[in-house]
C-alpha cells in the first residue's frame, strides 16, 4: 500500500473517530482503543493479495481488558479499510450475546455516524435454514416424501411430527417464519430440526422449484451485499474446512476474531470426524435402490458405476458387521467403560486390519457417488425437463454427505501424523440401543489452521481479553499455529482501569491443598466462604470446578448464611441473575454460587460483584482423549503435559475468572482464592505473573 493511500485511510479513521466521539452515548477516550487503532491500520495496510507471501505481518494479536473499548477499536478501522481496500470484513464470535451486540446496537449506530456508506449482514451456516423441499416431503405434501426419507432416518416421521411439520410450512409460506432456526415454531424441536435442515450435498441451488423463496439464499442475496459480515468461529472454521463457498474467499477478506481465546478448541472440533458403525450399515443397506433410481436418469450409462457401487457397497456391509460382532465379542467397549482410545494413535492389530480393509472401501465408494452426482447435475444442465431430475439429485446428495463423512473418519483412522491422530471407540448409548463410534481428531488446531487460514487470508486481527498467558502470548500463538509465521504482530492494549487501586487479591491461609485432600478441602470451604464473606454488603460470586463439590459445600453452609445464596442449577440463569440484581437492588446482600459458564463473560459491574471468590485453582483433568492423546505425545517427546498444557490453560482460565470482578473504571472489587497451591507450589507465581496488578495481601 502506498504512503497516499494509507495517509488517506488514516484520515478516514480519524473522521470516523471523531464523530464517533462526539455522538456516542457515554463515550469515554481510552488510551487502550487509541492504541487498537494503530496497530490495526498499520496491520490491514499489510493486506495480502493471493500471491503474496505471507510472515505474519499482515496478523495482529491484541489483549485488550475489559473497558478498553475492544469493539470500536476494530469496528472502525476495519470498515475503513474495507471500503477503500475494497475488501470483505468478517467480525468472527465466541458468544451469540456478542453477535447480537454487535447487529443490534454498535453497527446501527456507527452506521448513522460513518463517514463511509456500508452495509453490514449476518452470516449462519447453511444447516441453520430450513430446506424448502424437504420440509414438503416430512410434511407429505410432496409424491418424493418416501424416497427422501430413506436417504436420511430409518423411517418416517411420527404423526404428530407431521402435523408440526405441517403446520411449519404454513408458516413458512405465508411469511410469518423466515427459514430461520433460531425463529422456528415452537413446535420444531431440536430433534425434529435434522429432518428439514439444509444441506450442501442435497441442495439444487438455482435449479430448485423454491431457489426465489429459499432462506438460505435469501440470507446469502443479503452477505453479497455486505461490507461487514457477522459470523461465529464455527462458521468461519467450518467453511474453510469444508471449502464451502458461504464466506468470502479468505484471500479477499480482512477477518476481526473477537473472544479468539475460543479459536483453537473450535479449530481442532472442525478437523475431526466421527462414525456411527451400525447406523452406517442402516444406510449402506439402502443406497443401492437409490443409485438404481439415479441410474435410470443417465441415459448414456454403462452400468458400470452402478455395478462398482454395488461392489464396493456389499463388501462395506460385510466387513463393517464383521467389525461390529468382534467389537461385540471382544467387550471392546461397554456401556460401563465407554471409550477405548488407541495409545499414540496407533491402532491395534485387528483393528488397522479393518482399516486397511475399510478405509479404500469407503474413499472409493465416496468417489463413485460423488461422481453420479455430478453426472445427474450435468444431465440436468443439458435438459429441457430439468425438474425431472430433482428427487434424484436431493437423495444421491443426501447420501452423498454421509458417504463423504464415511470416507473422511476411515481417512483419518488410518492417517500417521506427527502430532498424532487422536483415535478412539466409543460405545454410544442411544436409549433402547446402542452403537459403536469412530472417532479422529487432531490433538492441536495449529498446522489446520496455518494452512487453511493464516496462509491464505488478505489480513486478521484478533483479539479477547485474555490471550496472555503467565505474562506472554507463546501459548496462544502455539495454539492457533501464529507462530509459525515470525512476523506476526502482538500487543497488550493499555487498560482503563487502575487495577493496584481497584482490586484487592488475596490468598487466605488455608489448611488443606485440594489436590492432597480434596474432601478435607471441600469441608474447610463450608466454613471459610462465610468467614471471607462476613463482611459483604451488596453482591459477591463464588466459583467452583465441579457441581459436585459446589452442593457439597452448599449443605454444609449455616442457614443464616444460606439465605443470602443463589445457586446455579436451581433456576434458568437470566432468572438466575435477575433474583440476584433485584435482591441487591433492595438492599439486601447476595451471593451467586456458580461453576465455569459463570467465570466467563457474566457481566455484574458495580455492587453487583464486589468479590469474586474462587475455591481453587480450575485445572481440568486431562479427562477427553483429545486431552489424553495430547499429554501423551508431549511426555512421549520429553515435554511435560502438566507445565506445557495444564498450568497454561489454567491460567488462562484464572485470568477470565478473576475478571468477573472489576468491570468499569468505578468498580472496586476483592478477588480472594481459597488455594494454597498459588503460594505454596512453583508455578503459582508464574500464574500470577499473568494476572492484573491488584494490590496483593498474600
Amino acid at each position: 500500500m502506498s504512503n497516499e493511500n494509507l495517509k488517506d485511510i488514516q484520515e478516514k479513521i480519524e473522521e470516523f473517530y471523531q464523530a464517533v466521539q462526539a455522538n456516542w452515548p457515554g463515550f469515554k477516550t481510552r488510551v487502550g482503543q487509541e492504541q487498537m487503532f494503530a496497530h490495526i491500520a498499520q496491520t490491514l495496510s499489510q493486506a495480502k493479495s493471493p500471491k503474496d507471501v505471507r510472515d505474519g505481518d499482515n496478523i495482529l494479536v491484541v489483549e485488550g481488558k475489559t473497558g478498553v473499548g475492544k469493539t470500536l477499536g476494530y469496528l472502525i478501522p476495519a470498515i475503513v479499510f474495507s471500503k477503500l481496500l475494497n475488501k470483505r470484513v468478517i467480525i468472527s464470535t465466541g458468544t451469540v450475546a456478542l453477535q447480537e451486540q454487535l447487529m443490534q446496537k454498535d453497527l446501527p449506530n456507527l452506521a448513522d455516524l460513518s463517514p463511509i456508506s456500508f452495509e453490514y449482514a449476518l452470516a449462519k451456516g447453511r444447516s441453520r435454514y430450513v430446506c424448502n423441499i424437504r420440509l414438503e416431503q416430512v410434511s407429505g405434501k410432496t409424491k418424493q416424501t418416501a424416497l427422501f426419507e430413506d436417504a436420511n432416518w430409518d423411517g418416517p416421521p411420527k404423526e404428530q411430527d407431521k402435523d408440526s411439520f405441517a403446520d411449519a410450512l404454513l408458516s413458512l409460506n405465508d411469511g410469518s417464519w423466515n427459514g430461520d432456526k433460531d425463529t422456528a415454531p415452537p413446535e420444531i424441536t431440536d430433534s425434529m430440526w435434522p429432518r428439514i435442515a439444509a444441506e450442501r450435498s442435497s441442495c439444487l441451488g438455482r435449479h430448485c422449484q423454491r431457489f426465489n423463496v429459499c432462506p438460505y439464499f435469501n440470507a446469502r442475496r443479503d452477505l453479497v451485499k455486505a461490507d461487514v459480515i457477522i459470523a461465529n468461529h464455527d462458521l468461519v472454521i467450518s467453511t474453510i474446512a469444508s471449502g464451502s463457498k458461504i464466506l468470502p474467499d479468505p484471500s479477499e477478506t480482512l477477518y476481526i476474531f473477537d473472544e479468539a481465546h475460543n479459536l483453537p478448541q473450535v479449530g481442532i472440533k472442525h478437523f475431526a470426524s466421527s462414525v456411527g458403525l451400525i447406523a452406517s450399515t442402516r444406510w449402506l443397506e439402502k443406497i443401492m435402490a437409490a443409485v438404481l433410481r439415479a441410474d435410470a436418469l443417465l441415459p448414456d450409462s454403462s452400468g458400470k458405476t452402478v455395478e462398482e457401487v454395488h461392489g464396493y457397497v456389499e463388501d462395506l456391509i460385510m466387513h463393517t458387521k464383521q467389525m461390529i460382532n468382534s467389537l461385540r465379542l471382544a467387550n471392546f467397549v461397554t456401556h460401563e467403560q465407554a471409550i477405548h482410545r488407541f495409545k499414540n494413535g496407533e491402532l491395534s492389530p485387528e483393528f488397522l486390519s479393518y482399516a486397511e480393509t475399510i478405509g479404500p472401501l469407503a474413499i472409493a465408494l465416496n468417489n463413485r457417488v460423488s461422481k453420479i452426482l455430478q453426472q445427474l447435475n450435468d444431465q440436468r444442465n443439458n435438459s429441457i425437463d430439468k425438474d425431472s431430475f430433482s428427487p434424484a439429485i436431493l437423495e444421491i446428495g443426501s447420501y452423498q454427505s454421509k458417504t463423504e463423512n464415511l470416507s473422511n473418519t476411515w481417512h483419518l483412522m488410518q492417517a500417521d501424523a506427527n502430532p498424532p491422530i487422536a483415535k478412539w471407540v466409543e460405545w454410544q448409548d442411544l436409549g433402547s440401543t446402542f452403537d459403536f463410534k469412530l472417532h479422529a481428531s487432531p490433538i492441536s488446531a495449529a498446522q489446520n489452521l496455518a494452512q487453511t487460514l493464516w496462509s491464505t487470508s488478505s489480513a486478521a486481527v484478533l483479539t479477547s481479553a485474555t490471550l496472555r498467558t503467565m505474562g506472554d502470548f507463546q501459548y496462544f500463538l502455539g495454539q492457533t499455529g501464529l507462530n509459525w509465521f515470525p512476523k506476526t504482530n502482538t500487543l497488550e492494549a493499555e487498560s482503563p482501569f487502575n487495577y493496584e487501586e481497584q482490586g484487592t487479591f488475596i490468598v487466605p491461609e488455608m489448611i488443606n491443598c485440594p489436590s492432597a485432600n480434596a474432601q478435607g478441602h471441600t469441608d474447610e470451604l463450608s466454613a471459610e466462604i462465610p468467614k471471607q464473606l462476613k463482611d459483604l454488603k451488596h453482591g459477591a460470586l463464588v466459583l467452583f470446578t465441579s457441581k459436585k463439590q459446589m452442593k457439597q459445600v452448599h449443605d454444609d453452609l449455616p442457614d443464616d448464611f444460606l439465605q443470602d445464596v443463589l445457586m446455579q442449577g436451581d433456576m434458568p440463569r437470566n432468572k438466575l441473575i435477575s433474583q440476584h440484581e433485584s435482591r441487591i437492588q433492595d438492599g439486601h446482600r447476595s451471593i451467586l454460587f456458580g461453576m465455569q459458564s459463570f467465570g466467563e463473560g457474566l457481566d455484574l459491574p458495580g455492587k453487583l460483584c464486589e468479590t469474586v471468590l474462587i475455591t481453587k485453582l480450575p485445572f481440568a483433568p486431562p479427562d477427553s482423549p483429545v486431552e489424553e492423546a495430547k499429554s501423551e505425545w508431549l511426555e512421549k517427546n520429553q515435554g511435560n503435559p502438566f507445565y506445557e498444557i495444564s498450568v497454561p490453560a489454567v491460567a488462562l482460565k484464572l485470568q477470565q475468572w478473576v475478571g468477573r470482578g472489576i468491570r468499569t473504571e468505578t468498580d472496586h472489587a476483592t478477588i480472594i482464592v481459597l488455594d494454597k497451591r498459588l503460594k505454596t507450589k512453583p508455578y503459582g507465581k508464574k500464574i500470577m505473573a499473568g494476572l492484573p496488578p491488584f494490590k496483593r495481601l498474600m
